[in-house]
């Protein structure tokens, strides 16, 4: 299960992804989106993750992805189908062996990452079914010694216990798919009735809850809730088809009946698995608004501003979102590197607000280098490969203009004002325009536009080539004595340096939000080191 779920969702690149952000604008297109993409990569965890991505970037609304997560319950019975239709009735090995043949060759003699991965998905789809070959030769043969009637407890009781036991194969498995293949397998083959089967698969819905539970150990506020959901809906639903189980069993049979004859216990099971998951869909309808006022209102933020709030571990499964989810928190750290470059502008300088926003971007800064080791570790498509490092290339940005600001700054609180008023007016000029573009700087505020940041930056030289103008004529003419001379030209530099470092981050932000090519930031470096001589 691992082996076809990994290879599946690594094959499918950015296609999956695409697909549940094109496809969630409604609840019922929410619902559609979770089946569809579960039945395709076999696992409700990769869905809850890529959910949480979305979330987390601002591409799919908590409400919405409350609706993908409840399809995803429901598409995870898919499993259980696709056991029922090909697991039984021919020889297994035949139908198997050709897949995980075809899956290794592709596995060592492809190049390509979505080809091996491919291979990955083929060989574990024949491993599975294999192993319930397996399964089903070694239950035919144990079942012959095994009495389950000495083992069973009548009512109310008993069925808790087989719950229990679905539960813990779960935990244990890691994978409700293989223990469902398991129980579909010892009832086909009349080691366990189809009751204890049905009570046993309630346990598995029980056992994926776990898994949720640990991914929000730690995690966003939105993974939180996106999980705590989860559970939600798996322990309604569970509930209330415990309760109901003697009258869904019943249900079952009937509606097996309509496909003629007497249902086989592997379609049955596979019936009462998804009619479980369907029924929990349904009370959901009524309670989900009520749920998500209370989801919403609970699992907030802790009010550190240097926590990350979209670097969440369980996204790097899915390392699209992952990047993504980087660049939202570059966002933040962009906010960070513009309010340190207003404080250096401002008039005083303020050297103790540039430090804190400094401070906060460092903290921030770090968590990132984690995370994009984590990402770096996994196999990367070229084209993600380089938006990573695309990324990473805007907080050296962030993180040099904040190095420049804070020097900008304490230069400036040792200079003191300007005593000539034609250089006070041409500093302040300069300022002023440096503070106006760490306005313009925030990619993420609201009105953001890269052509007027431009403009801006135009402004930011054109004052500071004024300025620079101006205290090399105040020293010829001794209106400036030569050592405060170069320390104002040197502080003036840093601050220039300072807002175009902070103008390179965003120009690269917004080419990573449109897609468009790696900017070329020109000579930039070559200007600052002649500035310096």
């Amino acid at each position: 299960m691992h082996l076809l779920t990994d290879g599946l969702k690594l094959a499918a690149g950015r296609a999956l992804e695409d697909m549940l952000e094109r496809s969630t604008s409604t609840r019922l297109r929410g619902l559609a989106a979770g089946v569809l993409i579960t039945s395709l990569v076999q696992s409700s965890t990769a869905v809850t993750l890529a959910s949480i991505g979305f979330v987390n970037t601002g591409l799919l609304s908590l409400q919405n992805g409350l609706w993908v997560i409840f399809g995803s319950n429901v598409g995870s019975t898919m499993n259980a189908w696709l056991v029922a239709a090909l697991g039984f009735g021919f020889k297994i090995d035949a139908f198997a062996l050709p897949f995980v043949g075809i899956g290794a060759i592709l596995m060592v003699a492809t190049r390509a990452v979505r080809g091996r991965a491919l291979g990955q998905a083929l060989a574990g789809f024949g491993l599975l079914f294999i192993g319930i070959g397996v399964l089903q030769d070694t239950f035919s043969a144990f079942g012959r010694g095994f009495d389950l009637a000495a083992l069973a407890i009548p009512g109310i009781t008993g069925y808790l216990l087989l719950v229990g036991l679905g539960t813990v194969l779960t935990l244990l498995m890691q994978a409700s798919g293989a223990v469902i293949a398991l129980v579909i397998t010892a009832a086909q083959t009349g080691l366990v009735p189809i009751e204890t089967a049905c009570a046993i698969a309630i346990g598995t819905n029980i056992g994926t809850t776990f898994t949720a539970i640990l991914a929000a150990i730690g995690a966003t506020p939105n993974a939180k809730r996106l999980a705590a959901s989860h559970v939600f809906f798996n322990l309604i639903a569970s509930a209330v088809a415990l309760m109901l189980l003697p009258l869904l069993i019943a249900f079952v049979e009937r509606i097996g009946g309509w496909f003629g004859g007497t249902p086989t216990p592997a379609v049955m099971i596979a019936l009462f698995h998804t009619t479980v998951n369907v029924l929990g869909v349904l009370l959901m309808v009524p309670l989900a608004d009520r749920l998500l006022r209370i989801l919403s209102a609970r699992f907030g933020g802790d009010g550190n501003e240097t926590r990350p709030q979209y670097l969440d571990d369980n996204a790097v499964a899915v390392p699209d979102l992952a990047v993504r989810a980087l660049r939202r928190e570059l966002g933040r750290t962009q906010q960070y590197a513009c309010a340190a470059l207003a404080c250096a502008a401002a008039q005083p300088a303020n050297a103790a607000g540039v430090q804190t926003a400094r401070a906060r971007l460092e903290t921030l800064a770090e968590a990132i280098d984690r995370y994009s080791g984590r990402i770096t570790s996994l196999s990367l498509p070229l084209a993600l490969g380089e938006r990573l490092a695309r990324s990473l290339r805007v907080l050296q940005y962030q993180q040099t203009g904040t190095d420049y600001g804070r020097h900008a700054a304490e230069l400036g609180g040792l200079l003191g004002p300007l005593a000539d008023e034609e250089l006070a007016a041409a500093a302040l000029a300069f300022t002023t325009a440096t503070a106006e573009l760490a306005r313009q700087a925030e990619t993420d505020a609201e009105g953001f536009r890269a052509a007027a940041l431009e403009e801006q930056l135009l402004r930011v030289e054109s004052d500071y080539a004024r300025l620079k103008e101006s205290l090399l004529a105040a020293g010829a003419h001794a209106r400036l004595n030569i050592h405060e001379m170069q320390e104002r030209l040197r502080q003036a530099s840093l601050l220039r340096r300072a807002a175009e470092q902070a103008a390179k981050a965003a120009r690269h932000l917004a080419a990573l939000d449109c897609g468009a090519v790696e900017p070329q930031d020109g000579d930039a470096q070559t200007a600052e080191l002649a500035d310096v001589a």
